[in-house]
């Protein structure tokens, strides 16, 4: 058995105190646990969806769906790096897409899903949040089968990461549905122009000393009919949905783009310390490298 000083039991080597520690990955990266770190808090949010187009004699588009929203407490990371993907959000009528954060076990929120078009329907319209309902000039859409608004929570989470679109309405608006957003569904046409769904607020990327909270993964506002212009982008590294196009017959107008997503890891500050005996050389010398104080026991 290693020499400790004239203790009787095993040699320990104590671990160093560490300080909450925020890393905001805005693009993809590959995080690094710092020592004696062995679960922290996560946040994922995947990039929102484009919103829903049109085209000539028809109505608003449909909002984006926000992407998918979680926080993971406690989750395992290991003391090996880990790679992160940061969702991207989907272009004009398209689905954003995952973020992801690959431990041992590996983490995910889902895609918003896009806008719908007056005959732009499909599963891409379900995702995280998903994209509220295209509309034609009547108020009605003839897709073969029939469109519906996204559904959301893709990813099956509980609790969930986001919410259902909205649904369209009739005149004088012809408003497309609003996208879902991670605190409430997407609104319907009649509601324009409050029909994105809300978003979720989280202070987990700032310090817990000072929380600071920033909302997250809302839904695209709808386009609605007579009304000039394509839809407006989701921002950059909030998930947020795509705004529906506008409509002027004959003209169509394409959708928004949607926002990007964001993974910040929270770690936790830790104190130092080791359960067992320690000699007093041990003492004296963890004590000069720093590692403990004395003041702390």
């Amino acid at each position: 058995m290693p020499s400790n000083g004239g203790i009787i039991g095993p040699t320990i080597e104590p671990s160093a105190a560490t300080s909450e520690n925020l890393t905001a990955f805005t693009s993809n990266g590959t995080f690094t646990a710092q020592s004696n770190q062995t679960s922290a808090t996560v946040l994922l949010v995947a990039g929102g969806g484009g919103g829903g187009p049109t085209g000539p004699n028809e109505a608003g588009g449909g909002g984006g769906g926000a992407g998918g929203f979680r926080v993971l407490t406690n989750h395992p990371i290991p003391a090996s790096s880990v790679s992160v993907t940061v969702g991207a959000g989907g272009s004009a009528g398209s689905k954003g897409n995952n973020s992801t954060f690959a431990s041992d076990t590996p983490i995910s929120s889902t895609a918003g899903g896009r806008g719908g078009g007056a005959e732009l329907g499909g599963t891409d319209m379900n995702g995280g949040s998903g994209g509220g309902k295209g509309n034609l000039s009547g108020g009605s859409n003839p897709g073969n089968p029939p469109i519906n608004s996204g559904s959301g929570n893709a990813g099956g989470y509980s609790p969930p990461e986001g919410n259902q679109g909205g649904n369209t309405g009739g005149g004088p608006l012809y408003a497309g549905g609003g996208g879902g957003g991670a605190g409430a569904q997407g609104g319907n046409g009649p509601a324009y122009p409050n029909n994105a769904g809300a978003g979720t607020a989280s202070d987990v990327n700032s310090p817990t000393a000072s929380p600071s909270n920033t909302t997250y993964a809302t839904g695209g506002i709808s386009g609605r009919y007579p009304q000039p212009g394509g839809g407006s982008s989701g921002s950059a590294n909030t998930g947020n949905g795509g705004g529906g196009a506008n409509c002027t017959i004959p003209a169509g107008n394409a959708g928004g783009a949607g926002g990007s997503g964001i993974v910040v890891v929270k770690e936790t500050a830790q104190t130092a310390g080791a359960s067992g005996i320690w000699s007093m050389a041990d003492v004296v010398k963890y004590e000069k490298e720093g590692i403990i104080s004395i003041d702390d026991y």
